[in-house]
């Protein structure tokens, strides 16, 4: 009887509604926030140099890799923290289009980054020389006005700036 009330209640089971299975015993995930965006790169030095004078970054930590002979950086500007990541012999990822096309990688595409003013951000990178890659475009679905650029190892970098409401 026991074999005959499991081989019929199991299947309907499965077509139970949600309440009528068991409750997920584990917790939900409290609320996060984001820490940083790791990025494993050819150069830590030169790209510290380009996340330093392009964008106002600065060292705040750094180690060595337990194994290996790379190491690791933190470079920090606000609140925006890049994990700057040098492991000899890493490979290059393959390279992304430009925007929307960047798209077509399937992975992270792009580090995001706030400025309060979009005008004033794309006028100081010009004048220090940097390519714009997607000039500014607004997104009001999105309520957002965006800008790409890439750094020298050719990742892409998104300013955005939030609009009024």
């Amino acid at each position: 009887m026991r074999h005959f009330v499991k081989s019929c209640v199991a299947p309907l089971l499965l077509l139970a509604p949600a309440p009528l299975l068991a409750a997920d015993p584990a917790p939900a995930v409290p609320s996060v926030q984001h820490f940083m965006i790791g990025l494993s790169v050819a150069d830590i030095d030169a790209m510290t140099a380009w996340y330093g004078t392009m964008l106002g970054f600065k060292v705040t930590k750094e180690a060595p890799m337990p194994e290996g002979g790379g190491k690791v950086r933190f470079i920090e500007n606000g609140n925006a923290r890049i994990e700057l990541i040098y492991q000899p012999g890493a490979k290059a990822a393959p390279a992304r289009g430009t925007p929307p096309a960047h798209a077509g990688i399937l992975g992270p595409v792009q580090i995001t980054l706030e400025v309060p003013d979009l005008d004033a951000a794309r006028a100081a990178l010009a004048a220090r020389g940097v390519t714009i890659d997607l000039d500014i475009t607004p997104l009001p679905p999105l309520g957002i006005r965006i800008l790409f650029l890439r750094d020298p190892e050719g990742n892409l970098v998104e300013l955005v700036q939030r609009l009024a409401s």
